[in-house]
């Protein structure tokens, strides 16, 4: 017959193996999924930053060659049709200038050419011309050959030709310089008769350094695909274009039909290894893919996974032990860990654990704190990530949000609330934009959040919308805020007496309103008052600035 201790013990020993597996498990399933989405999440970003490296390269392309075509447009028309051959190599002369200029602040630039239609070419005598840069050390001019009648060999004329629209063409070798190359080509008319293309010729591997740093876990990468078929047009390990046609790797059906379905987070197969993989529309008829093998993504959790299953069979070795010796002095600590455990596959990292012994539990629960420090701490990065303004660095409408719900279920516990909502709108975005540009309403807008957050240094600030911000005060700030509002005013006044540009200037209207239990039933009423006090100050700003 089993004594009852021994039947209490193997109770409590049965007990906390199947509570601890079972934690264990919730822990485990958690955390897989945890995990997954975590690097679905960073896909997604490197996959949004690649976009816009890319673009922004792209775009600056485009941008150069746009305003020598709009340059050599305004030439053409201004040449006298009675005098059109002289005139003509004039604005040969001209475009040379106006294309060197625009190529040589274009970075990555491997040439340029304005090259004229046959027809043309035959009354005035001019093919065009051709610039190069192949040693980096400066642009050479070479000798223009006749355009061929054979359109796959003169793609970049006859495209834009057919089409009249301005075009990025897919990577192709250019014969005369032997070089892999992406051009963008704009076709030139005068009074509708074509006259030739204008275009630049950017190196594909210029390209491919927009994306080459991308890295993901240990062997994700970035790769460039054609929107057409979904044919990979650059990837950073394999030389996709020096290969022949039937011996370049093809994407798997699935993986184009997915695509072609508009569906971004995509899971394929591709030359035996599954991979998951983000992807994202570039502005040249293109789309970047950021993937990683699904493999380094399980790796990523089950790591963690294998850690929680040790620390539980560790557990139950350790309390199988010194249950036997003394049972009560475990069931304290075990019913702590089974709670944490509890409380961190609820979403709670706020979990403090006590670690006073110098044993095995103590051993324990200094993992399991670490544990808890360590998810905590990265889904606190998410959460700023998430909740920050990317611009001014201030919370952001989602933060704001957020705040207002608690406020509201405060009052809504009818608890004592003393709160107030200053809206703050930056006056004058618009013009500085149009006048300065959107880098320097950047400039402006961060200006004006800095000074906000210094003088309502007590409370947070949140940007609501484009020139928008509101910070809620408590306490010190809620008690002190006609004082804070008439410093802000103050301090806006000194710092545009110092300020050399209008767009240095910080000039915001501003509203303070108090919530009153006895008037406002929702927290959101605040706001409305806020920013009615707020548009009235603007035009008696407004009103002032006139007289």
């Amino acid at each position: 017959m089993h004594s009852i201790r021994t039947k209490i013990t193997l109770l409590n020993i049965i007990s906390i193996i199947i509570a601890i597996f079972v934690t264990a498990f919730i822990s485990s399933v958690y955390v897989a999924n945890f995990g997954h989405r975590s690097v679905e999440q960073s896909l997604a970003l490197l996959c949004e930053t690649g976009k816009n490296n890319i673009n922004y390269y792209l775009k600056s392309v485009e941008q150069s060659v746009n305003t020598v075509s709009t340059l050599i447009d305004r030439k053409l028309d201004e040449i006298d049709d009675s005098n059109f051959n002289t005139g003509f190599s004039k604005h040969m002369e001209d475009a040379k200038l106006f294309f060197g200029e625009a190529s040589e602040n274009t970075n990555g630039v491997l040439t340029y050419y304005y090259r004229i239609d046959p027809s043309i070419s035959e009354t005035t005598n001019e093919k065009g011309f051709w610039f190069t840069n192949l040693d980096g050390k400066g642009f050479v001019e070479h000798e223009v050959t006749d355009i061929s009648d054979d359109h796959n060999e003169c793609v970049w004329f006859y495209t834009p030709k057919s089409t009249g629209q301005p075009v990025w063409l897919s990577p192709y070798i250019t014969d005369s310089l032997d070089a892999i190359v992406i051009s963008y080509n704009i076709p030139v008319y005068r009074h509708s008769t074509f006259i030739g293309v204008v275009g630049i010729e950017i190196s594909y591997h210029t390209l491919g350094e927009q994306i080459d740093d991308i890295k993901v876990l240990k062997s994700g990468f970035a790769y460039i695909i054609e929107d057409s078929d979904g044919s990979i047009i650059y990837h950073p390990y394999i030389d996709i274009l020096s290969m022949p046609a039937e011996e370049r790797p093809s994407i798997p059906d699935g993986f184009y039909r997915d695509f072609s379905s508009g569906k971004q987070h995509l899971a394929y197969t591709f030359q035996g290894v599954n991979k998951h993989a983000h992807w994202l529309d570039l502005s040249n008829n293109m789309s970047i893919v950021v993937c990683v093998p699904t493999a380094e993504i399980n790796n990523t959790w089950q790591l963690i996974v294998w850690q929680i299953i040790i620390a539980a069979l560790a557990i139950i070795i350790v309390i199988a032990v010194l249950t036997i010796i003394l049972t009560r002095r475990f069931t304290r600590p075990l019913k702590e860990l089974t709670l944490a455990a509890e409380e961190i596959n609820k979403g709670n990292y706020q979990v403090e654990l006590k670690n006073d012994r110098n044993d095995e539990i103590g051993v324990l629960t200094k993992t399991m704190s670490q544990l808890i420090d360590n998810l905590g701490s990265y889904i606190g990065n998410l959460n700023n990530l998430a909740y920050s303004d990317a611009l001014t660095s201030v919370k952001n409408k989602s933060s704001f949000d957020r705040a207002i719900e608690e406020i509201q279920r405060r009052i809504n516990n009818k608890e004592e609330v003393e709160f107030a909502i200053a809206m703050f709108d930056c006056d004058g975005l618009k013009k500085i934009n149009d006048k300065y540009g959107h880098d320097k309403g950047n400039v402006y807008l961060k200006k004006a959040s800095v000074l906000m957050s210094k003088v309502f240094s007590h409370s947070d600030i949140y940007r609501i919308g484009g020139d928008e911000f509101v910070a809620i005060l408590f306490d010190e700030d809620y008690k002190n805020r006609e004082e804070l509002k008439d410093q802000f005013y103050k301090q806006c006044k000194e710092m545009s007496s110092f300020a050399k540009e209008g767009y240095e200037k910080v000039a915001v209207s501003l509203g303070i309103a108090a919530y009153d239990k006895e008037i406002d039933i929702y927290a959101e009423d605040v706001l409305v008052h806020a920013d009615h006090l707020m548009y009235s100050n603007k035009r008696e700003r407004k009103r002032k600035n006139k007289n």
